[in-house]
């Protein structure tokens, strides 16, 4: 109950990130009458270990770990703190922001969560990046680390610590101060570090190499030197126990620019220096995120900051909302019964965002083919969707729909129940798939693509072919119709992203496996998103392997009249409504249709926005 409340609610702020910036941009846009969330990939609040930090105000004397838990407890008395989900994807743009999390449920299974907020602060932390050298992986947790090694005792060890930025000179000054033998290593003629450490390091007795590249570990049982390399071409080996590598780069760049947001090439989130803002309105960031390094002081400062930028456009936000005169839905859904109207016999929710639907629809089910789809309406003003048929049966006189909550007509969908009328039903409609005996086929559904590639899947393989089923999704929570591909098929192979279940990865990759273990294919069937299938056909192409792909453009009439589904395949216009959805994969202008299939993102965007501020 906790949870889908969490989810349900709009947060004022979300902040992704439970590090020095997160923490005090949460306590201060509380302090200022703002609800906050926070979403922290670890575990507990980000582990830091024993290094003191020095001048930050109230503390003469202070771990950074023992900070950043005591930052995290006044936190909790202000703001809610997720701990343990990791952030996979981020919709950025409109007025409702979505950051969507991974939160592992076992050891098989993991559970994607969306959490909706008004503004969103990334505070994100830092990955070490390895060195890929020899010795490096042999050695891992047996004298090298990549962040704080075991505490104990340091007095006359030798310690080596690679890196150029202050995280790596805050370490070396660390170690000395614990009567250490530091050598400081970087490959660069120069430190990219606050001059306050760099004086400290002045002053120091850690011993610097400039211009040294590490070429080799090397040991027994553990680790005992590293071998370098000097700009001039000199080789020289110096002897330690312990090795901490502190070459960080940027968590999350990929998911920074899948997002919109504007980076470096480093990976560094570009902002308006004055008040944290991104190039996203509503979006701000602060800590390593924008300076790849981490200083608490510095990254509490800029917390602080991004707090009171955000309750001011928060101020602007809410002036303008009463403004505005909200959209009026309707009351009730299809709830009129009118006579021939198609019922909804069954619901289930295959996952949080995907909803299958049984209709009572028997003249549709008297005439459908695997392949055709249908176009419904939910409201006398709503747009009409079109849905490829799942399945169907003729004797029941029922089609099965399978839908994902993506735009407002798809929510609005979502809210009908078991007995509500579907206000109109048009179907079927399109070209059945042409099925023939071709022998080995490959079937690949990628997330709610598995849906329309079911009853193909039965098809081809009634007609006497060998079927190698291959669905895919995100996550293993968002794998649909596994039983009933399992029944269609003659093998069923399973990939998610994440590698929650099946195999970690692509169901690309399965098929190039197969390929490349001499398997004789076919031919090939690919339904899902336009990158999956436009990546599927790439590879095909470069075997000769005929294969059919469904596409899903915009649509309106259904008939071939508006000109909206326009696609061009082998070099002629054909429409997806009347000549398809089914085409040869190999001839499709997969450039054009992903160019088209972007046309209305912005109504899109607005329409759930305004659904969302109007509930």
């Amino acid at each position: 109950m906790e949870q889908n409340l969490l989810e349900s609610k709009i947060w004022d702020v979300i902040c992704v990130g439970g590090g020095p910036a997160g923490i005090s941009c949460a306590i201060r846009a509380a302090e200022l009458g703002r609800s906050v969330l926070v979403l922290e990939a670890r575990s507990g609040s980000a582990t830091a270990g024993s290094m003191m930090v020095d001048g930050y105000p109230g503390f003469f004397s202070i771990t950074r770990q023992e900070l950043l838990d005591k930052m995290a407890r006044q936190a909790k008395y202000h703001a809610t703190i997720r701990y343990a989900e990791r952030v996979s994807r981020l919709e950025l743009e409109g007025k409702i922001k979505r950051v969507y999390t991974t939160v592992v449920r076992g050891e098989f299974f993991a559970e994607e969560i969306a959490y909706h907020g008004k503004t969103v602060l990334i505070a994100t932390g830092l990955h070490p990046k390895k060195l890929n050298v020899p010795g490096e992986r042999k050695y891992h947790s047996k004298g090298i680390y990549y962040n704080n090694p075991p505490e104990g005792e340091y007095e006359e060890k030798n310690v080596a610590i690679i890196g150029h930025t202050s995280w790596a000179v805050r370490n070396a000054l660390h170690y000395d101060s614990l009567g250490a033998q530091v050598c400081l290593i970087t490959a660069r003629d120069a430190f990219d570090a606050h001059p306050a450490l760099l004086r400290r390091l002045n002053e120091s007795f850690v011993n610097i190499r400039f211009g040294h590249e590490v070429i080799s570990f090397e040991g027994d049982l553990k680790v005992k030197k590293v071998n370098l390399k000097s700009s001039t071409g000199e080789r020289v080996s110096i002897s330690t126990e312990i090795i901490v590598i502190l070459s960080s780069k940027i968590k999350n760049r990929e998911l920074f620019m899948n997002a919109g947001l504007a980076i470096t090439p480093e990976g560094k989130i570009i902002i308006n220096s004055a008040n944290q803002d991104t190039n996203l309105q509503g979006v701000f960031a602060a800590g390593s995120a924008i300076r790849g390094d981490s200083i608490v002081g510095i990254d509490a400062a800029e917390g602080q900051t991004a707090a009171m930028q955000i309750s001011h456009y928060l101020t602007n936000l809410e002036k303008e909302a009463s403004k505005e005169i909200p959209e009026k839905l309707e009351p009730s859904l299809a709830q009129r019964f009118v006579e021939g109207k198609s019922t909804i016999i069954e619901k289930v929710d295959l996952s949080s965002e995907i909803i299958k639907w049984v209709v009572s629809a028997p003249r549709i089910a008297e005439k459908c083919q695997p392949g055709q789809f249908v176009i419904l309406r939910v409201t006398d003003h709503g747009e009409r969707i079109p849905l490829t048929v799942a399945d169907f049966d003729r004797e029941a006189g029922t089609i099965t729909l399978i839908f994902q909550k993506i735009g407002k007509s798809t929510k609005l969908m979502g809210r009908l129940s078991e007995g509500d009328h579907i206000l109109n039903l048009l179907g079927p409609l399109g070209e059945p798939v042409k099925i023939e005996k071709w022998g080995t086929v490959v079937v690949l559904g990628g997330g709610c693509g598995v849906a329309p590639v079911l009853p193909k899947t039965k098809a081809m393989r009634d007609i006497g072919n060998y079927v190698i089923s291959i669905i895919s999704a995100r996550t293993g929570s968002l794998l649909i119709c596994q039983d009933e591909m399992t029944s269609a098929s003659d093998e069923l192979h399973i990939a998610t992203d994440d590698g929650t279940l099946g195999h970690h990865g692509y169901g690309l990759d399965l098929l190039r496996k197969f390929i490349d273990e001499g398997r004789k294919i076919d031919h090939v069937v690919a339904i899902g998103p336009i990158p999956m299938m436009k990546a599927v056909v790439d590879f095909t192409k470069q075997h000769d392997i005929p294969t059919i792909v469904s596409l899903a453009p915009l649509m309106v009439d259904g008939t071939g009249m508006c000109g909206a589904c326009r696609v061009t395949v082998g070099g002629k216009v054909k429409f997806a409504c009347v000549d398809g959805p089914n085409f040869d994969g190999l001839k499709v202008d997969f450039e054009e249709l992903t160019l088209r299939s972007r046309a209305y993102r912005y109504e899109e965007r607005i329409a759930v926005e305004r659904m969302a501020r109007t509930n």
